[in-house]
């Protein structure tokens, strides 16, 4: 019989206390139910009754059972209604067959447990309403197991505890079922001495098992819109909890609306607590929190609400605007950063396409995430491009687009890598071109590397080929040790394909050594690599035959075969000689290699192995071949790449013996005693000729000759050839004329004749070895100002006495960056450079270049070398030009790097200064400060690098007004920058402002052009022999003597000084050069103080120029003074200055110019410092020691005008005119110089005496220039040629 079933299903029920229980029951009989509380009256009724008011008695409740639809099956159907339940109808219902006596559950009956939570009644009580102390009563028989203490309760998940009166029981074994109570075991019972009842508690909830905030992500409304938040909590079913709200408008918001509610579940009860503000403003932005508190414990959880003004959309970069991905990768996401609200509508495009119209997006290559993220699968090349996304907003007319380029970065890839098999052999001693051509994006960088022939890992299980990845040792390709003559490596874009790639190329301009070559391709996002086995052999194409004699071998002659294979290619080497029966024979060579010994007899050849060549040699001798030895023969090898047969043919052609005959027969002679003789027998065979007769045979006995004929050499001479097939013979008659006297007499004469040319040769060589060459190096370093000492080191060896160290100086070129040319000369230029971290701030830094021109010869390399050791050696100073690095590797120019000075020379500079010159003393506390900050600069560190400049944001110059404290400063610093000089035993031999730079900060740096000025352009140097030199700069010793010393520097710095005080002017203005300027400035003449230098400044020129070296002041005192007139508060703070400064020739030619009163030089000589012991002169004082000693002021060339005739003063920017010395001129010179006599004309154009040597003077000026003026010329042509005859007339040449 089938059951009925209900249609709650199996499970227990559970209802809050007073709701309505419904419960539907169908089957296929007749039903009824039956329910656990006897008093509840039960009252069946139909549809039309249900709708009739049913009277009953008050307080009494009923169950309404009414029939119901019946179903497909089951035809019956009965509903129970119970309205407002109570938890004592807590229990079974059973729905059963009316008209079956027996009600059985799952036969003829159906139940279902009810629970109805009343959490105030959880005890279930039938029966005992108004009797609640009653006990019930439990009765155990001697057969019960188990005893059951029936705590029903109402709540399902009530926590119920079991106390026995006045004993406790042992609790393990007892079990609790909320249907029916506690079961507890018999043996249990028995074991107390005393039971008298059972206790049933229940303990009420305090656990809060989960709490949720809904929604869960933050809130986001614009102002207007409601906001509802709803904080549910889970807990025990009676726990008692508080939810309360924090919000930001909590004190303020009045129009909060909070609604709480609490619903019984099965498990546990749901407390829920809903928030809701109608109408939001941006103020009630904030976070959300819902405070969840019961007796023990606190659960918290919170949102963030989100108010907006009004709609908006906000779009941007997430890393740029440029995106990189590489080729091939699987996934790519290109996302943008988007905050918006509402959500907007996205749209992709490509180069302006939309990306949904796209094959790659129909394809599902290409697809838009709900976070506007556009996702590429299988990323290539053609996905690079502009990408635009828009973002929409219809409803707010909002409308967003940004742009990104996709960059797409393919992995290099080197297309010749499809070639995995070694090469074929390379024949030694050939030119040979390797190529990698790469592509990839970035284009690749291509390099070469080597490493030596041999397999890669020592492991006989490996295969043949080795792996890239297993080779180690690799070196890079450099003309040293490349073992193979490397002529160039060439890499350079090419359109191959279609695509534009890189491609490289190896020159080899002689294979010699077998190595292995790899050409790797590497950019940003990969690498690729090609091994390349370069293997070099001696044999042409690795298999060669040579057959000896190479053409027609005669009969009986000697043939021998050689075959040649390389063994790195081949091996099995056979000789063979075709069947000329079986063989058909096409154009001399087979149809067929594989299949050459059918149809061929082997031949037994003797195998042997060349090392040095590494190559195997199959030789095979006829030693007297024969007619019928003709034929082809085959050499045979096999490859040890493919195994395939190969041969090499060559057909012999025997040339048949045949008896000898001539071709010419010999003919009579007739010679003179002591001639010589020659014979030829001119025989038609290739056998030699017997020895039957003659003097001296040759080849092969062909030819007879007598050196030296005499008399008894007359007679007749027969030729015989001979061989197997018979001999023929060929004679001649010899006639010898003459005597043997005659013969003689040669003899000697020849004799005689060796022995003067063996003398004369000789003596040549002896002139030659004496005579003094000029060495090329002292050529051009006379070009070098700054040198070492020659006392300490010779000049000519200066370069290779001074070390080099590349590891601390050396710098690779490709990080500089060529700039515009800052200056050039004959052999050399400066340039300007940016690099990028020279000095420790990693940044890109300027320097100066200075390098060579195309076309420099050796001995300028070396003479640029020698300025780069002469620098290193120097070190660095705040007021030197420093050395920053040289780039001397033999792949490129030489270049020699130095400090960059923004401002250029000071000559110029002075000069642009002119009219921003203020003659007045700076008193300001920060020119105070920046002269003590110099003055302890060079107190403190004077070898510190010039990079530590003491203003971080220098004041532009050019935009400053030029005042005394400069040019104090000025003379202060390049007296302190040759102090240093001087310390490192180093001569500058060209001091002038045009060799001072001026950097920032108004710091002045010495420096040494050198091979970078044009001295072939400049009039400043002038050629005369093999050397330029400045000679207005120069102290007399160093003209006269050519000594250059530390104390002929010091000249030259009383010049620097004349020019820094003239503001550039040029010094000597309007002076010539000649004789008598020469003996003036000898004889203590000199130029007259400028019109800015007060008598203070004007006296330590003075000292400078004074003619014994050892009275002059060295760079220390020098330093020390200058010092003290910048720190010297007692110098008056104004400088007047002549009206005629201003005029046409800014005041610096003789006729502006006014001496120094002798008050002005009596003040001078007192304000000076004591401490300056040594002979300073001030135009008419000099000290020595303590005391003072007034001699008669200075001479100026102004006060002694010059005889010669004049021109006016050029302006500063012009050569100043003037004559240039006659050779006389020199020779009176050089004679009043050393106190010698000496007569001669004078006169601009004159004629020279009788002197017929050339004088001591022109030997010491030979490799020298003099200067007229600033920019005067001494050309060679102003010397008379004291070798020509008396007559000769003498020119003076005048130059400007």
């Amino acid at each position: 019989m089938t059951p009925p079933i209900l249609d709650s299903g199996r499970g227990d029920l559970v209802i809050p206390v007073y709701e309505t229980l419904t419960i539907t029951c169908r089957g296929q009989r007749t039903l009824a139910w039956a329910w656990p509380d006897q008093t509840l009256v039960g009252q069946e009724f139909t549809d039309r009754q249900a709708q009739l008011s049913t009277p009953r008695a008050p307080g009494q409740r009923v169950a309404l059972v009414s029939e119901c639809p019946g179903q497909p099956g089951w035809p019956y159907c009965k509903q129970l209604v119970l309205n407002r339940a109570q938890g004592k109808d807590t229990g079974y219902y059973r729905c059963y067959y009316k008209d079956v006596k027996a009600i059985i559950d799952g036969t003829t009956a159906v139940s279902v447990y009810v629970f109805i939570r009343d959490p105030e009644n959880p005890f279930l009580r039938r029966g005992s309403e108004g009797h609640g102390n009653d006990l019930e009563t439990i009765f155990i028989t001697h057969f019960s197991m188990h005893i059951t203490v029936p705590c029903l309760v109402t709540v399902p998940d009530l926590n119920v505890t079991l106390y026995a009166y006045p004993t406790p029981l042992e609790r393990s074994g007892m079990t609790w079922d909320n249907k029916r109570g506690w079961s507890i075991p018999r043996q249990i019972i028995d074991s107390v001495p005393m039971l008298i009842g059972f206790a049933c508690v229940a303990t009420l909830g305090s656990q809060v098992y989960d709490v949720k905030l809904f929604p869960e992500d933050p809130v986001e409304l614009i102002v207007g819109e409601a906001l509802t938040l709803n904080c549910t909590a889970l807990v025990e079913f009676n726990a008692g909890v508080d939810i309360q709200w924090s919000y930001p408008g909590k004190q303020t918001n009045s129009l909060v609306e909070t609604k709480t509610y609490r619903e019984a579940l099965y498990h546990a009860t749901e407390a829920v607590s809903i928030l809701t503000i109608h109408s939001v403003n941006v103020s009630d932005t904030g976070p959300y929190i819902c405070n969840v508190t019961s007796m023990d414990t606190t659960e918290t959880q919170q949102t963030q609400v989100i108010v907006h003004e009004r709609p908006f959309i906000s779009l941007n970069y997430r890393t740029g605007p440029v995106v990189e991905v590489t080729a091939g990768q699987k996934t790519f996401k290109l996302q943008v950063n988007v905050s918006a609200f509402p959500t907007p509508e996205a749209q992709w495009y490509k180069e302006g396409k939309l990306i949904n119209q796209r094959p790659e997006f129909k394809i599902k290559r290409m697809r838009i995430h709900l976070n506007h993220a556009l996702e590429i699968k299988d990323v290539c090349q053609e996905d690079s491009g502009l990408y635009t996304v828009v973002l929409r907003n219809a409803a707010a007319a909002l409308e967003r687009r940004l742009n990104l380029t996709l960059v797409v970065n393919v992995p290099p890839q080197i297309h010749e890598k499809e070639v995995a098999e070694p090469s074929s052999p390379y024949p030694s001693g050939s030119s040979q071109t390797l190529t990698c051509t790469a592509y990839g994006l970035p284009a690749p960088n291509i390099s070469w590397q080597w490493r030596a022939w041999g397999p890669c890992v020592l492991d006989s299980t490996r295969s043949r080929l080795d792996r890239i990845t297993d080779c180690q040792n690799w070196q890079d390709i450099n003309s040293e040790d490349a073992m193979n003559e490397i002529e160039a490596i060439e890499t350079s874009p090419e359109l191959v394909d279609g695509r534009h790639k890189i491609v490289s190329r190896l020159q080899i301009r002689n294979a010699s050594v077998s190595v292995m070559y790899k050409c790797s391709a590497e950019n940003k996002v990969g690498t690729d690599e090609r091994l390349i086995y370069f293997y070099v052999t001696t044999i042409p194409e690795g298999f060669s035959v040579d057959v000896q004699p190479p053409e027609n071998p005669q009969e009986q002659e000697k043939v021998s075969l050689c075959c040649s294979a390389d063994n790195y290619t081949y091996e099995q080497l056979q000789w063979y000689r075709l069947d000329p029966q079986a063989l058909q024979v096409e154009q001399g060579k087979p149809r067929d290699c594989r299949s050459v010994h059918l149809y061929a007899d082997t031949l037994d050849g003797q195998l042997s192995f060349q090392e040095p060549s590494n190559s195997w040699v199959l030789d095979f001798t006829i030693p007297a071949v024969q007619l019928q030895d003709e034929g082809h023969y085959v050499c045979e090898a096999q490859s040890r790449r493919s195994g395939e047969k190969q041969c090499l043919f060559r057909y012999i052609s025997v040339k048949a013996l045949e008896a000898p005959r001539y071709k010419r027969s010999l003919t009579n002679q007739t010679v003179n005693v002591t001639e010589s003789l020659r014979m030829e027998c001119d025989v038609e065979d290739n056998q030699p000729l017997h020895q039957m007769s003659g003097i001296q045979l040759q080849d092969s006995n062909r030819t007879l000759s007598i050196q030296r004929v005499r008399e008894e050499d007359a007679g007749l001479y027969t030729c015989t050839a001979c061989n197997q097939r018979g001999c023929v013979n060929s004679s001649a008659a010899v006639k010898v004329i003459g005597s043997s006297d005659k013969a003689n007499v040669e003899i000697v004469i020849l004799i005689g004749t060796g022995v003067i040319a063996v003398f004369f040769w000789a003596l040549l060589i002896v002139i030659f070895c004496n005579v003094k060459r000029v060495n090329p190096a002292d050529i051009k370093t006379g070009y070098l100002s700054i040198i070492m000492d020659p006392g300490e080191v010779p000049l000519d060896e200066q370069c290779e006495y001074l070390p080099y160290d590349s590891s601390q100086w050396e710098i690779s070129r490709d990080r500089l960056r060529l700039g515009k040319v800052l200056g050039h000369g004959a052999f050399g230029k400066v340039i300007e450079a940016s690099i990028y971290g020279i000095s420790t701030s990693s940044s890109l830094d300027t320097v100066a270049v200075k390098m060579l021109k195309d076309g420099a010869t050796a001995s300028e390399h070396k003479a640029l070398m020698s300025e780069l050791k002469i620098l290193i050696h120097i070190g660095n100073h705040l007021n030197v030009v420093n050395l920053l690095g040289a780039c001397t590797k033999p792949n490129g120019p030489l270049m020699v790097i130095v400090e960059y000075c923004k401002y250029g020379n000071l000559s110029n500079f002075l000069r642009a200064k002119r009219e921003f010159f203020l003659p007045y003393r700076d008193r300001s506390p920060k020119t105070q400060s920046q002269v003590r900050r110099m003055i302890e600069a060079g107190q403190m560190d004077q070898r510190t690098p010039s990079s530590n400049t003491p203003n971080p944001t220098p004041a532009d110059l050019w935009k400053t007004p030029l005042t005394i404290e400069d040019l104090i400063c000025y003379s202060f610093q390049v007296a302190r920058g040759m102090d240093f000089l001087a310390s490192r035993k180093c001569i500058h031999r060209d001091l002038a402002a045009r060799n001072i730079l001026l950097s920032e900060n108004n710091i002045v740096k010495i420096c040494d052009f050198g091979l970078a000025r044009d001295i072939y352009k400049d009039p400043d140097y002038v050629r005369k022999g093999n050397a330029r030199l400045p000679l207005k700069w120069m102290a007399p010793e160093s003209i006269f003597d050519k000594v250059y010393t530390s104390q002929s520097d010091v000249w030259s710095f009383g010049v620097l000084l004349w020019e820094i005080f003239s503001l550039g002017a040029s010094p000597y203005p309007g002076v010539q050069i000649d004789e008598d300027f020469c003996n003036r400035l000898k004889d203590g003449v000199r130029m007259r103080s400028p019109e800015t230098a007060s008598p203070e400044i004007y006296g330590i020129m003075l000292g400078c120029w004074q003619g014994e070296p050892k009275e002059r002041p060295n760079f220390p005192a020098l330093m020390q003074i200058l010092g003290d007139l910048l720190q010297d508060n007692s110098l008056p703070d104004y400088i007047p200055l002549n009206h005629s400064q201003s005029s046409e020739d800014d005041g610096f030619s003789q006729a502006s110019s006014r001496p120094a009163s002798e008050e002005e030089l009596r003040l001078a000589c007192n304000t000076l410092p004591a401490r300056y012991y040594n002979c300073v002169p001030f135009a008419g004082c000099v000290f020595v020691g303590p005391s003072k000693a007034c001699q008669p002021r200075v001479k100026t060339f102004e006060e002694l005008p010059l005889e010669m005739h004049r021109q006016k003063a050029p302006q500063d920017n012009q050569t100043d005119s003037g004559m240039v010395l006659a050779s006389e001129e020199f020779e009176r010179i050089e004679h009043k110089h050393r106190g010698a006599p000496l007569t001669a004309s004078h006169g601009s154009l004159g004629r020279s005496n009788s002197i017929r040597h050339r004088p001591n003077f022109f030997s010491q000026l030979s490799g020298q220039t003099f200067y007229n003026n600033e920019y005067g010329h001494l050309s060679e042509e102003g010397f008379c040629d004291f070798f020509s005859s008396p007559d000769a007339p003498c020119l003076a040449s005048s130059n400007v």
